[in-house]
C-alpha cells in the first residue's frame, strides 16, 4: 500500500521527520473526528451491517451523503449521540514497500518543514 502516508516511527528523529508526524497526527485526528460524527448521526453504522452485502455500499455512501448535507448546514449532534473513536495500531516503518513510497513520503515531510506548513512546536 505505497499510496498511505505512514508516520516515521524509527528513533531519533530529525526536525523534519517529527514535523511530518505532527501533521500526520492532526490529520489523523480531524479523519477521527469525521468518522465519529459519522457513526453518531447513523446508528446503523455502529452494529453489524443489517443490509445484503451487495447493497452495503450504496448505504454508507447515503450515510456520507447525508452526514455531509448536515455537516455543511452546521447541524449541531445531541450530545448523547456523540461517540468515541479509538485506533491504536501502529503501523510499522516496514509498511513501506517500496523506495519510491519513501522517498514520495520523504518529499512531502521537506516541503511541509520548508514551506511552513508543518506544526513546528517542538522547535
Amino acid at each position: 500500500m505505497d499510496w498511505v502516508l505512514v508516520p516515521y516511527a524509527h528513533q531519533n528523529l530529525t526536525w523534519t521527520q517529527h514535523a511530518f508526524n505532527e501533521k500526520i497526527e492532526e490529520i489523523e485526528k480531524v479523519g477521527k473526528e469525521a468518522f465519529a460524527r459519522l457513526k453518531g448521526r447513523w446508528s446503523c453504522l455502529q452494529k453489524r451491517a443489517e443490509v445484503k452485502l451487495q447493497e452495503l455500499p450504496a448505504v454508507l455512501g447515503a450515510c456520507c451523503v447525508l452526514h455531509n448535507i448536515c455537516e455543511l448546514r452546521n447541524e449541531e449532534m445531541e450530545p448523547e449521540l456523540k461517540i468515541e473513536i479509538s485506533d491504536d495500531e501502529v503501523v510499522p516503518e516496514n509498511n513501506l514497500r517500496s523506495m519510491v513510497a519513501v522517498q514520495a513520503r520523504d518529499y512531502i515531510a521537506h516541503n511541509l518543514l520548508h514551506h511552513g506548513l508543518a506544526g513546528t512546536g517542538f522547535l
